[in-house]
């Protein structure tokens, strides 16, 4: 592809790196004298005149849609011999993938302004309804001045498609266990962020597995070992967000991200930190891929997420309460009632 020119217009000086979906080369658009980055996807993403679609109603969204210092622009997009590609803003820097891979555990304040940075523009993002479906450091760029960038927006829908084949959308290490089930929302987004989090403040991830039924199997069940388990310097109050931002339930993690944001923000771990997000209203009674059922029990009430699926009646019990009642109070009403009837009744029978 070295020296190929695309569309007439970019072209291709040096290869930036591989993925599981495409391919990124560096190029020059000599016209305006400008260095941008090429994305092209890998020939099995445009076989069939419905994941074309799909590619460029994403794109379409993505370059129209989303302007933000925190999100990588889309400049162009198109089709050449086959293949599907974007033309996107050039970033000099390194993913947070490969930071991790290279330093382990990140400093505190370090992690929490890089989560900080990328909820700027997921809150962006949410505003307009479009959710990224692939957060993950390998998505996440930051450049040597510390400026931190979401790569590929719309680009993980391409493989909404491929679960008719078996193939769920997404990074299943980072991916919420309504996910798995091809049912997300913004919060889904947030559940992966958090794995993000996790990673920079530990060095590892909150689960493996040794295939993929093992790893699924532990995101849906087992609930995460606090960080501060493998990184002893990192306090209660952000263990306490990493582990709401984890939670199993959707409607039992931060709803937006601007109360994720402000929930990092409250622990004071970085200060003079200026942030500007809308803050939104979210109802949870529907519960994107599964339903939440509350049974009362002799036990308590018992609160189940229970997955929307038409191959699998699975139930997962995550959360199990204790109701308690004052019965002082349901005493002290019907005594109320009691008197309030009487006194009626002295009222009307007594002329």
């Amino acid at each position: 592809m070295i020296g190929t020119v695309i569309a007439d217009k970019y072209k291709i000086t040096r290869k930036i790196a591989s993925g599981g979906m495409a391919e990124v080369y560096e190029a020059i658009q000599p016209i305006v004298r400008r260095k941008v980055a090429i994305k092209i996807l890998y020939p099995q993403y445009s076989k069939d005149e419905k994941a074309r679609e799909l590619f460029f109603r994403e794109a379409r969204i993505v370059a129209q849609e989303l302007e933000h210092p925190n999100i990588v622009k889309v400049y162009d997009f198109g089709i050449i011999d086959d293949n599907l590609y974007l033309v996107m803003y050039y970033v000099s820097g390194e993913t947070l993938e490969r930071i991790i891979k290279r330093e382990g555990k990140l400093d505190i304040k370090e992690a929490c302004y890089i989560v900080l940075e990328v909820l700027k523009a997921l809150d962006y993002a949410h505003q307009k309804n479009i959710i990224h479906r692939d957060i993950k450091p390998g998505n996440i760029m930051i450049t040597p001045e510390k400026r931190v960038y979401l790569l590929d927006f719309g680009i993980a829908a391409l493989l909404t498609e491929d679960r008719e084949k078996g193939r769920v959308p997404g990074t299943p290490e980072y991916m919420s266990p309504e996910q798995f089930r091809g049912k997300i929302d913004k919060r889904s987004d947030l559940y992966s962020l958090g794995v993000v989090l996790y990673e920079t403040l530990t060095g590892q991830l909150p689960f493996k597995g040794n295939d993929i039924w093992e790893l699924q199997r532990k995101i849906f069940t087992e609930p995460p070992i606090p960080p501060s388990h493998h990184n002893p310097n990192v306090p209660k109050s952000l263990d306490d967000i990493v582990l709401k931002a984890l939670n199993k339930i959707p409607s039992e993690r931060f709803q937006t991200a601007y109360e994720f944001a402000n929930a990092i923000l409250d622990t004071n771990i970085i200060e003079n930190y200026y942030i500007e997000f809308k803050k939104t209203d979210v109802k949870n009674e529907v519960i994107r891929g599964g339903i939440v059922q509350e049974e009362e029990t002799e036990k308590g009430k018992k609160t189940q997420f229970v997955p929307i699926s038409d191959d699998s009646e699975t139930e997962f019990e995550f959360i199990e309460e204790k109701t308690k009642f004052n019965k002082n109070i349901i005493i002290l009403v019907i005594l109320g009632i009691l008197v309030l009837g009487g006194f009626l009744w002295f009222l009307l029978f007594s002329r």
